[in-house]
């Protein structure tokens, strides 16, 4: 059986959707390929449930400061199992109802695994389906390094962890990037013995200088042991040797190290690799006319958001021969957790050779966060002709904050122009505003002279 359609995708996840809803509002006809379940990585095994365990650490977390706040609570206890029964919860309900919505749209699901047979056919379940153009959406997976391969038991990676109903006393997180950091402070705030190690001299490597110090500060704030510089030697049964001479017990291991792409079933056409990646033009478009590649697959940036964007601008150029838009440069990277952390743009260690102006705002000078009791942390903005070229985020609602900046960047906006906005008062955005002013020394929260 032969089906024909202006479009075939490979891959549910935030990449694959996104174009296939996309694609469906432009008027073509749509075939989206899923093996597993739709929302892919982001949804069954990333963002979506991580964040539902993490806000329930957190919410855990604030329970014990809330005589503080003047609320008396005799017995707090912590249940993972129903922490991980409404993480399932919440998946499950958002799986149904992103089917639905890319059903209503017209696109035809086919769950099945995919194979790449032609430049035009994809074949499914012993049935071919021939497409004017083809979309290549198929995510990524935890990476492995030699000596840390995970089992499912001892040694763990983010997808596994997830599975767990129930977590051990003393963890070891292999890796301090957004995934190593995230669990981090979940396990810390449930009461968890967690040590970091890092490769890098830093934590957070990839990060401004000053977001890492100050995570070393909230780190050692929270009780979580961490090393830089360091690396896993050995594991000997559950005792872990590590690069500084130190040999520590641990009741498990999550290796954080990153991710790798997972490359489509392609058979009788060859489709061109950069790497582990594969390679495309700044339209996305393969080595072979019709057919694209979008997410995590292509490496540029592997984040669901940076996907998405991917995905809507290469329909935007299939459907009316629009070029694509895509900087990296302007594409927020958000940690979550308390506080958050969040950057854009330019770090200071980028700029160094060039004239620029720096601006630390300390969120401690806010109200809101006074009143919140959350005065840990800052807005560092850098700008070059008047221009913000950076922005580099710990504070609450960071991840919120982060997308004013992106905006600022995307569109080369003037500092007098930004200025302009009225912030409304109290809220931690005004951290913008006054970081924005600090950079001519006008900030009218901080004393003369900071």
């Amino acid at each position: 059986m032969e089906n024909k359609y202006d479009l075939g995708i490979i891959g549910g996840g935030p990449a694959g959707y996104s174009a296939a809803i996309r694609a469906a509002q432009k008027g073509l006809s749509v075939v989206l390929f899923e093996k597993d379940s739709m929302g892919g990585v982001c949804l069954n095994r990333g963002c979506i449930p991580t964040k539902t365990i993490l806000h329930c650490s957190d919410f855990y977390k604030n329970l014990k400061k809330v005589d503080k706040f003047g609320i008396e609570i005799s017995d707090k206890k912590l249940n993972y199992e129903k922490i991980f029964n409404r993480k399932n919860d919440v998946v499950s309900k958002i799986q149904k109802s992103l089917t639905k919505l890319v059903q209503s749209f017209g696109v035809e699901i086919v769950c099945e695994e995919a194979k790449l047979i032609a430049q035009d056919k994809i074949e499914a379940n012993e049935n071919i389906y021939q497409c004017k153009n083809i979309i290549l959406a198929t995510g990524s997976k935890p990476a492995n390094i030699k000596g840390l391969e995970t089992d499912g038991q001892f040694i763990l990676n983010s997808n596994d962890i997830l599975n767990l109903n129930e977590i051990p006393e003393n963890i070891l997180i292999v890796g301090s990037g957004a995934i190593g950091v995230e669990w981090a402070r979940i396990f810390n705030a449930l009461d968890k013995n967690v040590t970091v190690v890092e490769l890098a001299e830093r934590l957070l490597p990839l990060a401004d200088i000053e977001v890492s110090k100050r995570l070393d500060r909230l780190f050692k704030k929270n009780k979580i042991k961490f090393f830089t510089g360091t690396k896993v030697e050995s594991i000997n049964d559950k005792t872990v040797r590590l690069s500084n001479g130190q040999e520590i017990v641990f009741d498990m291991v999550l290796c954080a190290i990153g991710r790798e792409p997972v490359l489509p079933q392609i058979e009788g056409i060859s489709i061109d690799l950069s790497g582990k990646f594969v390679k495309v033009d700044d339209n996305f478009r393969t080595n072979i006319s019709n057919i694209f590649a979008v997410g995590d697959l292509v490496g540029k940036m592997l984040l669901a958001h940076s996907a998405v964007h991917q995905a809507v601008s290469v329909i935007d150029y299939i459907a009316e021969q629009k070029q694509c838009h895509f900087d990296t440069n302007s594409v927020p990277s958000v940690i979550y957790g308390s506080p958050e952390i969040a950057w854009v743009g330019k770090t200071e260690e980028m700029l160094a050779g060039l004239e620029y102006k720096v601006s630390n705002f300390p969120v401690a000078a806010l109200g809101k966060a006074m009143a919140d009791d959350e005065i840990d942390g800052f807005v560092k903005v850098l700008s070059v002709d008047n221009k913000i070229v950076g922005a580099h985020i710990v504070s609450p609602e960071a991840s919120a904050m982060v997308q004013q900046f992106a905006l600022m960047i995307d569109n080369e906006l003037e500092t007098e122009d930004i200025l302009k906005t009225v912030f409304a008062h109290p809220t931690y955005s005004e951290a913008v505003f006054e970081s924005v002013l600090g950079l001519d020394n006008m900030s009218l929260s901080l004393p003369k002279g900071m």
